[in-house]
C-alpha cells in the first residue's frame, strides 16, 4: 500500500498536468475519442513538437497512455477519474 505522502504527490502531479489550457483542450478531445498526434495537432492548431510536449506531461502524470498503430501512436485517457474531474468543470459536455 502506498503511503499517504506518495499518494498526495501523485495527485498533485495530475493537477499540475491539468494546469495548462492546451492540455485541457487536448483532454477534452480525448474524452470524445482516441486520437493520434496528427489529429490532435490539427484540432488544436499547435505544432507537432508542442503537442508532443503536452502529451509527454500528461503521460508522465499517468493521465493518458499511447498505443502504437503502425507508424503512429494513438492516445487515450487512462485515468477515468480525470474524466470525472473534467466533467465537473463542464469540459466534457456536448
Amino acid at each position: 500500500m502506498k503511503n499517504k505522502a506518495q499518494s498526495h504527490r501523485e495527485i498533485a502531479l495530475k493537477f499540475k498536468a491539468l494546469a495548462h489550457p492546451a492540455r485541457l483542450m487536448l483532454l477534452e478531445n480525448l474524452m470524445k475519442q482516441e486520437c493520434c498526434v496528427g489529429e490532435i495537432q490539427e484540432c488544436l492548431s499547435l505544432s507537432q513538437p508542442n503537442v508532443s510536449q503536452h502529451l509527454g506531461v500528461l503521460k508522465t502524470a499517468g493521465i493518458i497512455v499511447g498505443r502504437r498503430e503502425k507508424n503512429r501512436i494513438c492516445y487515450k485517457i487512462s485515468d477515468k477519474r480525470i474524466i470525472n474531474t473534467l466533467e465537473i468543470f463542464k469540459l466534457g459536455e456536448k
